[in-house]
């Protein structure tokens, strides 16, 4: 009896121990790799930030020239803002108070998102295609936290549609169902099965896709399924594989109550 009892007792220490070791594994890792991702990510906009105020002390370069170190300089501002809003919607994402819903019309929360990507999807001159949308009803939601998930999918598909891709836009009302399912299909890089699954997680980036764009976190997709899934829906991608291109879901709920 007393054998088995100490048994029983060094198998849980051991089992104890084991979770312990993976729990301090699992958080190094993480923390880990958020410092390097966090690292290189300030590090790029500050380094232009730098770059740029040096060329800025120049008294003889001309007003030209000015304003466009001044635009530069804000956009890498504006990059740094975007990488705080970001960090700091990790802390925030589940914090109920923070959702204020309000009736919207989707349609115009993507054309407005479009306009604000419109520069980029010139630059790579993307085959770009919208639906009209004119069958989908008005839609209860949080307009700042679902324009938030709406850019990220817009901007996903076009940083990883190569130049003279195309990008199709359409948007699906279920009305037995009260709900909409919003796509976004691209002609890019795809995913592979194991790349699927792993999408929407917290810091996680394709190898390809690391090639593809250095710059970014792995955070927006995560924050994205995030707000959906607290307004009642469910985000996910499909693919063929590599290089066959990608379709981002995301379903919400027409009404969506306060509670």
């Amino acid at each position: 009896m007393i054998n088995i009892l100490q048994f029983l007792f060094y198998t849980g220490l051991f089992g104890l121990f084991y979770l312990c070791v993976r729990f301090y594994v699992k958080n190094r890792n993480t923390e880990y790799e958020f410092t390097s991702i966090i690292n290189h990510t300030f590090r790029t906009p500050l380094t232009r930030i730098n770059w740029i105020s040096k060329e800025l002390e120049d008294i003889n370069i001309s007003r030209e020239d000015r304003i466009k170190y001044i635009q530069n300089l804000n956009n890498a501002t504006n990059k740094l803002l975007e990488i705080v809003d970001l960090i700091v919607g990790i802390k925030d994402i589940n914090n109920k108070d923070g959702f204020f819903l309000e009736e919207t019309s989707f349609r115009n929360i993507v054309e407005n998102s479009i306009s604000r990507y419109k520069e980029d999807i010139n630059k790579k001159n993307i085959n770009f295609q919208i639906s009209s949308f004119q069958t989908i009803p008005p839609l209860t939601l949080d307009l700042k936290k679902i324009t938030f998930a709406v850019d990220s999918l817009i901007e996903n598909a076009i940083v990883y549609t190569p130049p003279e891709g195309k990008i199709l836009i359409d948007c699906i009302f279920k009305e037995k169902k009260n709900k909409i399912i919003f796509f976004i299909q691209d002609t890019g890089i795809g995913l592979t099965f194991s790349e699927k699954l792993k999408i929407f997680s917290r810091f996680y980036r394709g190898d390809k896709a690391k090639i593809f764009y250095p710059d970014g976190m792995g955070l927006r997709l995560y924050l994205s399924e995030q707000i959906v899934n607290r307004h009642k829906g469910k985000i996910y991608a499909k693919s063929e594989g590599r290089d066959n291109g990608s379709v981002f879901f995301m379903e919400l709920p027409v009404h969506l109550s306060q509670s």
